[in-house]
């Protein structure tokens, strides 16, 4: 066997071995009133041990977001994650802002929000805030 074949079926075994491992995670963000919180975002950090992944979603104007850790909606790897939800940006420099819910989901150490992805499973996690 020549080496160009050996190099080849060497680099079919790794490509094919490699497959992303991605799991869809999809969900809703809602306000304490049950309005969708649009324009936040929603941020997964955690993921298989030993291995440190971060993976977002925009939360559309339905309420629902889909998360990406590579590129918008590509999912993210099994694992134990926790969350938080960042509030929509601020479009109006000169007004106060005021955020459509409380400060403590918009941080990892405060939100109290976990959710484990399964691989092969149906990954969805609804999420609401409150003020």
């Amino acid at each position: 066997m020549s080496v160009f074949r050996i190099v080849a079926a060497t680099m079919l075994v790794i490509v094919a071995g490699c497959g992303s491992g991605l799991q869809p995670v999809r969900g809703t963000v809602t306000l304490q009133d049950g309005k969708p919180a649009a324009g936040s975002q929603v941020v997964f950090e955690g993921g298989p041990v030993g291995k440190s992944v971060t993976a977002r979603g925009d939360v559309m104007s339905d309420g629902g977001y889909e998360l990406g850790t590579y590129k918008p909606g590509d999912g993210i790897p099994p694992g134990m994650y926790k969350v938080q939800v960042n509030p929509p940006p601020m479009v109006n420099a000169e007004a106060a802002y005021v955020s459509p819910f409380n400060a403590k989901f918009s941080s990892f150490q405060t939100s109290g929000l976990e959710f484990e992805v399964k691989s092969g499973q149906k990954n969805e996690y609804a999420i609401k805030v409150t003020k």
